[in-house]
């Protein structure tokens, strides 16, 4: 075989490696394209489907606007009492500022939804005998700076003597730990 044989066999064989490059780039180039392709349609469907849960959201936001604006006005009064000890020591506080007499008490805290925005509350057990307007004032001035406590019942009945009262009274009040109200983002 002479140089010029060797020259055609090299430069066919130069040929064919960079056509089985070029077709190699072109195969690589049509994945590239086909990802591409499959990649926007994915990004497509997603600008979608976030475009869709925004309006979801804004119609379910301004749906619960009162709702939300309801609680943040009951905020305070539903953090007044993080822990059942600090409620107890806020109805005795308050006892103690009135004067009341008391003949017997009981607290105990019961676990409500564990979900909701109240997951528990102590209840107060509490059995007064005092003058009837001294301590109509007390229930009614425990509402006033205690507006989030629920009296689930109030039994009255004539006292001992004169113009004195006997009210046996069952008091909830809820417990609320910082972090489990005030989600209300807007």
């Amino acid at each position: 075989m002479n140089n010029k044989h060797m020259a055609c066999v090299t430069l066919g064989i130069a040929i064919l490696g960079m056509a089985y490059a070029t077709m190699s780039f072109h195969n690589k180039l049509k994945l590239a394209k086909d990802e591409e392709l499959v990649a926007k349609t994915a990004y497509d469907s997603a600008v979608f489907g976030c475009s869709a849960q925004q309006r979801n959201f804004i119609i379910l936001r301004e749906n619960t606007k009162a709702v939300r604006e309801y609680l943040s006005q009951w905020e305070p009064h539903l953090k007044q009492t993080r822990n059942p000890q600090f409620g107890e020591a806020l109805i005795n506080l308050r006892i103690k500022q009135d004067d009341i007499i008391t003949l017997s008490q009981g607290f105990e805290t019961v676990n409500l939804d564990k979900g909701g925005t109240i997951p528990r509350t102590l209840q107060a057990r509490l059995v007064f005998e005092d003058d009837y307007i001294k301590t109509l004032n007390w229930l009614a001035n425990l509402e006033g700076s205690m507006p989030a406590v629920r009296v689930s019942s109030c039994r009255l009945s004539k006292g001992q003597s004169g113009n004195d009262i006997k009210m046996e009274l069952t008091v909830d009040v809820p417990i609320v730990e910082e972090d489990e109200v005030g989600e209300s983002k807007t």
